[in-house]
């Protein structure tokens, strides 16, 4: 019969002539308690493999879509280019055919939803690029208040013709006509030259919200600029000329639609017929037949983004310091997310 002994940490069992002892803090590992181990290291194993192969997949679909990004922005500004080229091919050839501007003529015509693959029949064009879509149109600039009529070309003085023309405007739109010499004396006090329709923000009074409501009826061009009868809107007519009633700018784009205006004389004569007194309100210096400025905006729909682009076109009857009769003033570019 085997003796059992119980020492400190151990216990020891005599049997016959053989001593064994066993731990009373730890057994021999069964093969079962090594194959749970095992499933569990593995499992780790596994999961931090995962984890790593997602982030490295992760990082490589973003290098794709960046790649894909740029490509798509690069082939984007080509498409504008080429359609800055055929405004500016339009602009002249209208040059040639017509001594005045109005909205009949084919520059007017905005050009909707049109795939490239239509402008390039019988051509070898890339899928991806033959499923583009091009909306685009040309709007006369010169259609608008230009807001560098406040000042002489030194910016300097305040043009008292430019504000009253400014507040007039503001008066056809409901707005406070104030706010015209607000600008001018504001501007010449901060020594504030504005080079774009943004940098009214800078001075007082001025919110984006009014911004956006002035936006559609004014512009900023390198120079002073006459309103254009033919093209403009009927605040804009009321701001040119002094006296003009909302009816009265509504007959004048009623009758243009039908006959354009060929002359200042051809408007006052027509006014004359309403309103004797509005014919010699006709300032020469505030407006006009013929354009100089352009606004071409193009929309393009590519791949996940609609890039979209606005560019302002100076068109000459003599060529300019380019050699050619029209060029680019300034362009803007940016992208949207397509829905």
């Amino acid at each position: 019969m085997a003796n059992k002994r119980q020492f400190a940490n151990h216990a020891v069992l005599f049997d016959g002539g053989r001593i064994v002892s066993s731990s009373l803090f730890g057994c021999a590992r069964s093969p079962q308690s090594e194959r749970g181990s095992t499933t569990i290291t593995a499992l780790i194993v596994v999961g931090v493999a995962a984890v790593l192969m997602t982030g490295l997949i992760w990082r490589q679909q973003m290098q794709i879509r960046t790649l894909e990004n740029a490509r798509e922005r690069v082939q984007a500004q080509w498409l504008q280019r080429g359609a800055v080229d055929f405004a500016r091919l339009v602009l002249v050839e209208d040059q040639r055919a017509s001594q005045f501007d109005h909205l009949g003529e084919a520059w007017a015509l905005p050009l909707a939803d049109g795939r490239i693959a239509d402008f390039l029949k019988n051509t070898d064009v890339p899928d991806e690029i033959a499923t583009v879509t091009l909306q685009g149109q040309l709007v006369d600039a010169q259609s608008r208040f230009n807001v560098l009529n406040l000042w002489d070309s030194q910016f300097k003085t305040v043009q008292i013709a430019g504000v009253q023309q400014y507040a007039r405007l503001l008066d056809a739109l409901g707005m406070d006509r104030n706010l015209a010499q607000l600008t001018a004396q504001s501007a010449l006090q901060a020594d504030l030259p504005l080079f774009d329709l943004e940098g009214l923000l800078a001075l007082p009074s001025y919110t984006p919200a009014i911004l956006e409501q002035l936006r559609p009826f004014v512009i900023l061009l390198p120079r002073a600029t006459a309103i254009n009868v033919n093209t403009a809107p009927v605040e804009v007519l009321m701001s040119a000329i002094p006296g003009l009633s909302r009816s009265s700018a509504a007959n004048v784009v009623q009758l243009r639609a039908s006959r354009p205006i060929k002359g200042l004389d051809e408007l006052r004569t027509s006014l004359n017929q309403a309103d004797g007194t509005l014919a010699s309100a006709i300032d020469a210096s505030l407006l006009d037949v013929k354009s100089q400025f352009w606004l071409a905006r193009s929309e393009i729909s590519l791949g996940r983004g609609i890039f979209i682009s606005s560019t302002l076109i100076q068109r000459s009857p003599s060529p300019l310091p380019g050699g050619d009769f029209t060029q680019v003033i300034w362009s803007k570019t940016g992208r949207i997310a397509a829905e």
